[in-house]
């Protein structure tokens, strides 16, 4: 492509530096031809307006004869001379021909006569200078007039075939312009049609690689939701398990240690073992508890939504000391379980982000319904960051927030964020609800709570 963009131009600069070179010696050359045919023009006129004034003098001289008019004449005629082979010799620079030699010789004869006329003819009768000059001067008169005339046909023809020249050239030329157009067209259309199907490649590849890295990337948005699940679900079982089994069988075990205490009052050393074990049992349900609820609180499934933000913030209050503002609106516990899950999982990492990162003395969470949307709102006053122009973190910012859009993307909705150095963050998730509500498919819990 850029060789035949380039042989293009270069044809297409060619052409106009080749028409301006025939534009310009064309030109030159008619300018030369004409300026030279005036010269030759102008010559001849002045060698028979010499002829002219010299007859014309001779005849003055012939009308009233004396040594004056002698003297006159004698200086006319040397001016007229002098005229006269001025311009022969500007016939001759200009153009030489066979037709110069002929010229000179009979001007030089026509001279020859009138040179010497003031001195020869002053005591000649008018009968003897009449004589004189039908006899001498009008035929050589005659014979100049004709070599001129013959030149300035001569020119003329010249002048002619110099025009047809000029026409050919130009014609010439013209059909050397009008091949390399019409070669710098074929070759741009051969360019061109090479491009758009190059063109049309490269888009067919692009589209096909689009489609594949579309395809590619709803594939892994499912496989991540798909994961999200499977965690979820882990969670929602292991939970139960420690909550059901394994916290059962302690609290079993920590009501046989107290019957055991009861049994033992005569047994001081049995009695301290068996109350240190209760408190090593108390400690573990404990722990458990606080497990099972890390993994996914049951109030999540059970109570809803709001009641499991608002246990999650009373547990970070107590952790971490940052005081929490909580406020909902129009919020129903029949939500989808998997916005339910998506608003918590957010909030806790929000959370969780703020204790760690922002520096933040308060925090304010809010829930509203409105419109089909639930927006839940979390500002906090800490330190902030700056965002990039896709609205993410130009520090590195782990996976969490890369999860929490991940979140809201799985339920068709949006999160975005809104922070500055020094003026706190705040994230907004936007999740549409279903026009009807869905009940709450989580399964009932049994068993006996710790």
């Amino acid at each position: 492509m850029r060789a035949g963009y380039g042989a293009v131009l270069a044809l297409l600069v060619f052409a106009s530096i080749e028409a301006y070179q025939i534009q310009s010696t064309v030109s030159e050359k008619h300018v030369q031809t004409y300026h030279r045919y005036v010269q030759l023009d102008a010559a001849n006129g002045q060698l028979r307006r010499t002829i002219w004034f010299a007859g014309n003098y001779v005849r003055d001289f012939f009308i009233k004869t004396s040594p004056e008019g002698a003297a006159l004449l004698t200086s006319q005629l040397r001016e007229l001379k002098d005229e006269s082979r001025q311009a022969l010799q500007q016939i001759e620079q200009s153009r030489p021909s066979r037709m110069e030699p002929q010229l000179r010789a009979r001007l030089q004869e026509f001279w020859n006569v009138i040179d010497p006329i003031p001195q020869s003819m002053l005591s000649k009768s008018d009968a003897e200078q009449y004589e004189f000059v039908q006899r001498e001067i009008v035929p050589r008169r005659n014979t100049l007039h004709a070599v001129l005339h013959e030149l300035t046909e001569a020119d003329l023809a010249a002048l002619q075939r110099s025009e047809a020249e000029f026409a050919e050239s130009r014609r010439s030329a013209g059909r050397r312009l009008i091949f390399m157009l019409a070669l710098c067209v074929v070759l741009g259309l051969l360019v061109a049609r090479f491009s758009l199907s190059y063109a049309e490649n490269l888009e067919r590849k692009t589209e096909r690689q689009y489609e594949e890295v579309a395809r590619a990337k709803r594939e892994l948005e499912q496989l991540s939701a798909r994961l999200l699940e499977i965690e979820e679900d882990g969670r929602r079982k292991l939970s139960r398990e420690l909550h059901d089994e394994i916290g059962q069988a302690l609290a079993v075990l920590q009501i046989e240690i107290t019957n055991a205490l009861a049994l033992t009052e005569d047994w001081p050393a049995m009695r301290d073992r068996l109350r240190r074990a209760r408190d090593l049992t108390e400690k573990t349900v404990q722990t458990i508890r606080n497990i099972s609820l890390l993994l996914r609180p049951p109030l999540l499934d059970d109570l809803g939504l709001v009641p499991a933000l608002q246990w999650h913030l009373e547990d970070f209050i107590r952790r971490s000391g940052i005081a929490c503002e909580f406020s909902e609106d129009g919020v129903e516990d029949t939500l989808p379980d998997a916005i339910k899950t998506c608003v918590y999982r957010v909030a806790q990492e929000a959370l969780h982000n703020c204790e760690k990162h922002a520096a933040a003395s308060s925090i304010t969470i809010s829930l509203r319904r409105s419109d089909g949307m639930l927006r839940v709102e979390i500002e906090d006053n800490g330190c902030g960051f700056e965002l990039d122009l896709k609205g993410m973190p130009r520090r590195d910012a782990g996976l969490g927030i890369l999860g929490m859009r991940e979140r809201a993307a799985r339920v068709g909705g949006s999160l975005a964020l809104d922070s500055a150095p020094g003026h706190g963050t705040r994230v907004l998730l936007c999740i549409p609800l279903p026009s009807t509500p869905v009940p709450d498919a989580a399964p009932s819990r049994a068993g006996a709570s710790v």
